[in-house]
């Protein structure tokens, strides 16, 4: 997806119904006779702009115009004109594709409004769509120069050297059927052959369409003036650093540092906890909920998430060449070999016994539930059993207790493809709300945020394969709040892994299954091979504790509420410095919702807080936890207790 600085845009869906605009107030008052001449010169400037780059190698050429609207879009009216609306801007701005020069329908609606008020009517013909165009221009080369290529300071089409050879991916706009962007593409090709350079890859699918291609910065310059050219830019790189570390034997590893007896203990819900040479020592207890399940983890998913909460970060220990261990850890197994809870029991009444044997047997006062039912969203009422129990034991238990807030998969099937052209918009579906028992309002609800790319050594040389994000952009699994009554949902982020679209594979590849996307930790059966990867919010939820445990319990290991820490935690989050690529451009409606975001560097909190106001229409934007403008009482509360704690 293209991230301009010139231009802020988010591709559209291409086969679901977009939604429908309203609001956006009056239509501006305009001087008529000023505002349809300056319109028609500038329609007549971008046109001639576009028909002199054009070059005879490249027929059937696309028309590409920028406009930019005040208040509402009018986005029905563009398309009953005709045009298609390839991408939208946050600050109104629209990228439409015509088929021809002709515009003969706009230019007709703009001749009938130069001509006044007719008798009889309040305003001049089609007054309410002309007097909300406030601009009308082209797309400019330079606004095609992708993220990358800009951090390495190649910002304008005549920072690309001539002789220099370039190895670089190209994205067409999505302007219609496979069969003319196919067409458009292989103009491009034949292009880039005729002056020696190299395709390398191309791929056409249902809404992207992209080939890389070895070529000299003279043919780039060229191709930048090329309308249907939506984005050039560096490929994206491989993760090599996980990949390294799954090759690792212990005898490849750091020290491994000793766990004094008077440790934080922490306490998994899960699926239990496998003896591990990396927790050697740090196991202080297991226990079975119902005892017949017994203690031992066949599904893996609970020693992962004890690495995890433990280590934290094992790349970035791995490679500083020591391993600190965050504490101990007690294990209740609470789901069977494939993840399901005991038919017999009701989970409220497990989580009950699980978190308060712990508790009561090894002092754990900080507890980690990385397990939620999909099938049960929150959908803003009262809060299942589950939550409710959770809820209850904070208090009785004194305890912080942190909780995912869910997983889903974006897209699936024939719409794979949108989980890269549509991301971030999907994450605000209301399918995509927090999970039971994410709705708690006592517990630490913690959201995933991407650690990168995702991309291995292996698929970054082929272009089907496309990151969905960026280091410290929201995860495209993750899910949203608010909580009760409007409430701040997720409280926290951290990060949790990615998503790759692989069109090759015919999915969305987590890092079970690709390593390079997920979160390292440990491997469950450790004879096999000591690591393994995943990607959900199962991992960013011990992040949390793992930063919990070093910062808060092991400095007021009694004199502290948990409630207090919860405040804490809250409070060292308070604004973020993300990658220079990520600023969120789409619009939202109203979510009232929120989520701090957790450092990976330095044990440290990112300061960020992702924020979407509860004013109807407003855009996700970076703010602090201080400056939330927020109608919703809930929210001014939340932000309060924090700041003053």
């Amino acid at each position: 997806m293209p991230r301009y600085d010139h231009l802020q845009l988010l591709r559209l869906p291409e086969r679901l119904e977009r939604r429908k605009h309203g609001g956006g107030g009056a239509a501006p008052q305009r001087d008529v006779s000023v505002h349809s001449r300056k319109l028609r010169a500038e329609l007549d400037t971008a046109i001639a702009e576009q028909q002199r780059r054009r070059r005879p190698e490249f027929v059937d050429p696309s028309l590409i115009l920028r406009v930019r609207m005040t208040g509402m879009t009018m986005e029905e009216d563009w398309e009953r004109l005709g045009l298609t609306l390839l991408a939208s801007d946050e600050d109104k701005t629209l990228i439409l594709f015509a088929s021809n020069d002709d515009l003969q329908g706009f230019r007709d609606r703009l001749q009938a409004y130069a001509q006044g008020t007719p008798p009889g009517q309040a305003a001049p013909s089609y007054n309410g769509f002309i007097t909300r165009i406030e601009e009308i221009g082209a797309v400019k080369p330079r606004d095609r120069i992708g993220l990358r290529l800009r951090e390495e300071g190649l910002t304008l089409p005549e920072d690309f050297d001539a002789d220099r050879v370039f190895v670089l991916d190209l994205e067409l706009w999505d302007i219609g059927r496979r069969e003319l962007r196919t067409r458009k593409l292989e103009q491009i090709a034949e292009y880039i052959d005729a002056r020696g350079g190299e395709v390398l890859d191309r791929y056409v699918g249902p809404s992207i369409t992209m080939l890389r291609a070895r070529m000299s910065g003279n043919v780039i310059q060229t191709l930048l003036t090329v309308e249907d050219v939506a984005d050039v830019d560096l490929p994206p790189e491989p993760d090599i650093v996980t990949g390294e570390a799954f090759e690792l034997t212990i005898a490849d590893l750091p020290e491994i540092d000793d766990v004094g007896d008077d440790a934080p203990v922490i306490g998994i819900i899960d699926s239990g906890v496998n003896d591990h040479p990396l927790l050697a020592g740090a196991i202080v207890g297991a226990i079975g909920v119902p005892e017949r399940l017994g203690t031992a983890d066949d599904w893996g998913h609970g020693t992962r998430v004890a690495g995890v909460s433990l280590f934290g970060d094992l790349r970035d220990q791995i490679a500083a060449g020591a391993l600190v261990r965050a504490g101990r850890i007690a294990s209740a197994k609470v789901v069977n070999e494939r993840g399901q809870f005991d038919e017999r029991r009701l989970i409220a009444s497990q989580m009950r016994e699980a978190l308060t044997a712990l508790n009561q047997r090894f002092g754990c006062r900080l507890f980690v539930v990385a397990l939620g039912d999909p099938k049960r969203p929150y959908d803003g009422g009262k809060v299942g059993p589950w939550a409710a129990t959770l809820d209850e034991l904070a208090r009785e238990l004194d305890s912080v207790i942190i909780v995912s807030a869910g997983n889903r998969a974006p897209r699936s099937g024939n719409r794979l493809e949108q989980a890269v052209t549509e991301y971030p918009g999907y994450l605000l579906e209301p399918a995509n709300r927090l999970c039971e028992p994410a709705g708690a309002m006592n517990v630490l609800t913690v959201g995933a945020l991407a650690h990168g790319e995702g991309l291995g050594p292996d698929l970054v040389e082929h272009v089907h394969a496309r990151p969905i994000t960026r280091a410290f952009e929201p995860a495209p699994f993750t899910r949203i709040g608010p909580g009760i009554g409007g409430s701040i949902k997720p409280d926290l982020v951290d990060v949790g892994g990615t998503m790759v679209f692989d069109p090759a594979v015919g999915r969305l590849r987590l890092g079970e299954d690709l390593p390079t996307a997920g979160v390292l930790t440990l491997h469950h059966l450790f004879l096999d091979r000591l690591f393994t990867a995943g990607s959900g919010t199962s991992y960013a939820a011990p992040r949390v504790a793992h930063k919990e445990q070093r910062r808060f319990l092991r400095a007021f290991p009694a004199r502290l509420q948990t409630s207090s820490v919860r405040c804490l935690q809250a409070r060292r989050a308070s604004r973020m410095r993300p990658s220079s690529g990520f600023k969120p451009s789409v619009t939202m409606p109203c979510v009232q919702s929120a989520a701090m975001a957790l450092s990976i560097q330095s044990e440290q909190h990112i300061p960020m807080i992702i924020a979407s106001c509860c004013t109807p229409r407003m855009n996700w934007r970076s703010t602090t936890l201080r400056s939330i403008n927020c109608r919703f009482p809930s929210c001014s509360r939340v932000a309060a207790v924090a700041a003053s704690a």
